[in-house]
């Protein structure tokens, strides 16, 4: 048990060690970056600071193993140079410089390690440290002169590097330290090459976090501005005008259109403060809205008091107009229960005329901005009349609605009324639905 938990206690510390660890490290690369870094100079900062670091460490732990040796000053001299050289680098960085730190950083290489390949001779290997570095130069810059320049000169240097083997005698004589310098310019060599690839590594899953977020951001945004305009406009009438910037008006050959007006309204929200009068029209609107999805009833427009919907579009169905009378009588249902709770409570309440009436329309939208779904033809006109003509509490149809329900609902002829510019039109109350008969 005691060695199960040490083990567990060993692996615990070891988490959380790398996890502070990779904090650190996460603070060091973003020296000099805050919100106002562009995203180039954050992909550069970060590679730039990630090289700088490890070569730091790198001449640093040199500094401490020769600081003791006389016969290897020029080592400690030579590392220091570049603890310095390398510290400056993210110094500059710190103070958002960022371009002279990329600069600073390629032209220090340039000659820290010609320095190194001339005084030390061809067995440290340091020459091949200009090739990474010429790498960095293309992540660096995006200007193409500066790009090549620099590429040009850690090829040149390279070559003087070359050159300074077989025309030149060393400087200094390592006396057996050939292969720890060997291995420790390779080291700095690799560790730039490793900082490369991680760079591409870590901007790559960067870009895909970030394109990952932004699909996921245009998602949403797309799923809220379709929904906004379903709200508008029907399905079938959206997708067409999302696909090909307009919509083409539909004819419709029998539809049943509904007409709801306040009685006495202007009177009544005379005694309403605004925000009382907008509340109240909004909660009854609100549930109109409900019962019109509740009976599959598109809702066309309202134009402040009056409500307008149509049952058998967009799409055509033969149960319109028992769907529309159902959803009439129940809201004078949902009205008569407003003005009883309204009168016990002594306040003002609102009574509906409703009319409802069958037959052909046209229906699309017109204009080019802030599109309104709109129906057109006879039947709408003759739709208002009946609302007008109706009476308060009442679900008033007309002639051609009431040969389409009779065999459901029950209804009360009323006799020729006159609508306005209609003449004399057949008009019924629809009283309810007729109950099938019960089995004895």
């Amino acid at each position: 048990m005691d060695t199960k938990t040490n083990i567990a206690g060993n692996k615990s510390l070891v988490a959380v060690l790398v996890e502070r660890l990779k904090t650190l490290w996460n603070k060091v690369i973003h020296i000099g970056i805050d919100d106002d870094t562009t995203t180039f100079d954050k992909r550069r900062t970060r590679l730039l600071n990630g090289i700088c670091t490890w070569a730091f460490l790198i001449y640093f732990s040199y500094v401490l193993a020769y600081a003791g040796h006389k016969d290897s000053w020029f080592i400690v001299n030579d590392s220091l140079i570049g603890v310095f050289g390398y510290s400056m680098v993210i110094i500059i960085n710190h103070f958002r410089k960022y371009a002279l730190a990329c600069h600073g950083f390629i032209i220090f290489n340039l000659f820290f390690y010609l320095e190194q390949a001339v005084t030390g001779g061809i067995v440290t290997g340091v020459e091949y440290i200009f090739v990474p570095s010429c790498v960095t130069s293309v992540l660096f810059f995006r200007t193409p002169r500066i790009i090549l320049f620099y590429f040009l000169a850690n090829l040149l240097f390279f070559g003087l590097a070359k050159w300074s083997f077989s025309h030149m005698q060393p400087v200094f004589n390592y006396k057996g330290q050939e292969q720890s310098i060997f291995i420790a310019n390779h080291i700095t060599m690799f560790v730039i090459l490793f900082m490369i690839v991680y760079y591409f590594k870590t901007e790559n899953i960067r870009q895909e976090k970030l394109l990952e977020s932004k699909n996921v951001s245009i998602s949403n945004e797309k799923q809220k501005s379709d929904k906004l305009l379903l709200n508008i406009l029907p399905f079938e009438t959206a997708e067409e005008l999302k696909q090909t910037g307009t919509a083409k008006s539909r004819s419709f050959k029998m539809v049943t259109v509904m007409f709801t007006d306040f009685k006495n309204f202007t009177l009544t929200s005379e005694k309403l403060t605004p925000e009382e009068l907008v509340s109240e029209i909004h909660h009854y609107f609100s549930t109109f809205d409900l019962i019109m999805k509740k009976y599959n009833i598109e809702k066309i427009k309202t134009i402040g008091d009056a409500y307008m919907c149509a049952g058998g579009i967009p799409e055509e169905n033969t149960t319109h107009p028992f769907d529309v009378v159902m959803a009439a009588l129940e809201i004078q249902e949902f009205m008569l229960q407003k003005k009883k709770e309204k009168e016990n409570a002594n306040e003002l309440f609102f009574e509906l005329r409703l009319g409802i009436h069958t037959g052909p329309v046209v229906a699309g939208i017109v204009g080019t901005t802030k599109f309104s779904y709109d129906i057109w033809g006879d039947t709408v006109n003759v739709a208002s009349r009946m609302q007008s003509s109706g009476q308060e509490g009442k679900v008033n149809i007309s002639g051609s609605t009431y040969q389409l329900v009779k065999d459901r609902f029950t209804c009360l002829y009323r006799g020729k009324i006159a609508a306005k510019n209609k003449g004399a039109v057949d008009m019924y109350f629809v009283e309810g639905p007729i109950e099938p008969p019960t089995l004895a």
